[in-house]
């Protein structure tokens, strides 16, 4: 049996999660229902207040007038000299009743006498009243009290204590008033008129749900049909009148698809790369197998095109992942790479590569480690391609700083310089185009800082180029930083 609210719960938690209107129906019957509760609590206040306003006023002054008409009889006895002045006292079950007792020693009551109204009854008390009203730690004073009457009708009852001059003991006087024929007509109307409040205020909330519904989420409905315009080639991005709260999320959905035509648009460039990469290598292989060369020519140009089409297919997968495109601002820590342990491991290889041909003193300065938001072979890659263009066209010093990461901007900097001859502004530019060399002795297809600045741009860094303090060209490669 325990499963079925549990299903039911479930079942609701699913709607809420998956319907907006839901959660602002849920609302609104909450809404309503703390509305009836407070109506309530609001009606039985108002109630408990007329008691005080009404009725104990009135009991007061009739207390007041028994007490103050109150004297010795022929006798001794206990004696009213009159009646209180409201004849209702004196119709029998008025719902207007006093009664006056003696307290006796033992803590009984001997009732002295009862209002016409009680006609044969009396109105009876039980231990605990009595303890609280002329015990031994009763408080002096009246006492206004919520007890049964005649036939268990509820009665509004003050009590006094007196002793009355030339009469012996104490003396209880009870006055006594059923609040049900007072209150009953206000009550009434009262009560009807909460109800009328409680109903329009419940036929508000649900006319503000229906028309939240139709015109506040209008919209989620527009951005859906954006969107379905987008996907069917109508439109390039969606509109930009959003409301404030959806404007996010549209800005978000705009960057997305401008990320996706960057990463076809680079896509297309990597494959002019590789068909460009791949021109000369195919061209020997159609020579050679045509002249009948050598199988050493043959092996060394497919070996080329394998390394080219190993390094667009890198290039293909950085482009393909969007955390690289997020920038330094990004919330994502998919790829944290320590930058100057594999600075050091670079520099290592490279004094290797070169210890035979030239002597290059290459040296890093760094006043800690950063983290590079990206994956490590593409750092390594765009480091290593600037650390050996300086080892190959400086003449015996090359220089490496790790800069940490700007507050403003959060982006850190690898400083490559080199003494050698350096680069012009124009010389610059033909190196930065695809496919253009500088010199045209060395080996390879003039692809590599061509490459390295897609790849760079692929991370929203930047990559410039200027005349260093050593004399010769000073690469700055700025990257996002993480903690």
């Amino acid at each position: 049996m325990s499963q079925a609210p549990a299903g039911i719960l479930g079942r609701f938690r699913g709607l809420i999660r998956r319907s907006l209107a839901a959660r602002l129906v849920t609302i609104a019957t909450v809404s309503v229902i703390g509305l009836v509760i407070m109506g309530w609590i609001a009606h039985a206040q108002f109630n408990r207040q007329l008691l005080r306003l009404l009725i104990d006023p009135e009991i007061q002054s009739v207390a007041d007038n028994l007490i103050g008409n109150s004297g010795p009889g022929l006798e001794g006895e206990l004696a009213l000299q009159d009646l209180p002045y409201d004849p209702r006292y004196l119709q029998p079950l008025s719902g207007r009743y006093f009664q006056i007792a003696r307290i006796r020693d033992d803590g009984e009551l001997d009732v002295q006498m009862i209002s016409p109204s009680l006609f044969d009854v009396t109105i009876p008390l039980d231990k605990k009243i009595r303890d609280q009203l002329f015990g031994p730690d009763a408080p002096r004073g009246p006492r206004f009290l919520d007890m049964p009457g005649p036939d268990d009708e509820p009665l509004r009852v003050i009590a006094r204590v007196e002793e009355i001059p030339q009469v012996e003991g104490r003396y209880l006087y009870l006055v006594g008033v059923a609040p049900r024929a007072i209150l009953a007509p206000a009550a009434n109307l009262v009560g009807l008129a909460f109800a009328v409040f409680v109903a329009f205020c419940a036929l508000m909330v649900a006319a503000v749900t229906l028309l939240q519904i139709r015109v506040g989420l209008e919209p989620l409905h527009a951005l859906q049909r954006d969107i379905a315009d987008v996907r069917r080639g109508d439109s390039e991005k969606l509109q930009t009148d959003y409301p404030a709260e959806i404007q996010p999320v549209t800005e978000e959905l705009n960057a997305l698809l401008d990320h996706n035509r960057e990463v076809v648009e680079r896509a297309r460039r990597h494959v002019g790369n590789l068909a460009h990469a791949l021109k000369t290598p195919i061209a020997v292989l159609k020579n050679a197998a045509a002249s009948g060369t050598s199988d050493d020519v043959l092996r060394q140009s497919v070996d080329e095109m394998e390394a080219f089409v190993e390094r667009q297919l890198r290039r293909a997968r950085v482009a393909a992942r969007a955390e690289a495109r997020a920038g330094a601002q990004a919330p994502t820590i998919a790829y944290r790479t320590p930058v100057l342990q594999n600075l050091q491991d670079l520099v290592f290889m490279m004094e290797q590569k070169y210890d035979h041909t030239k002597a290059v003193d290459i040296s890093i300065e760094a006043e800690g480690d950063v983290t590079f938001r990206g994956e490590r072979e593409d750092l390594l890659e765009m480091v290593a391609n600037l650390i050996d263009n300086a080892c190959k066209y400086g003449r015996s010093q090359v220089i490496v700083r790790l800069l940490p990461p700007f507050e403003s901007d959060g982006m850190m900097e690898v400083v490559v310089e080199d003494d050698g001859p350096g680069l012009s502004e124009e010389e610059l530019a033909r190196a930065m185009a695809r496919g253009a060399r500088l010199d045209e002795a060395a080996p390879g297809q003039g692809l590599g800082l061509s490459i390295l600045k897609e790849t760079v741009d692929l991370y929203a860094g930047e990559l410039l180029f200027e005349r260093g303090a050593l004399g010769g060209l000073k690469a700055r490669l700025r990257l996002p930083a993480t903690d």
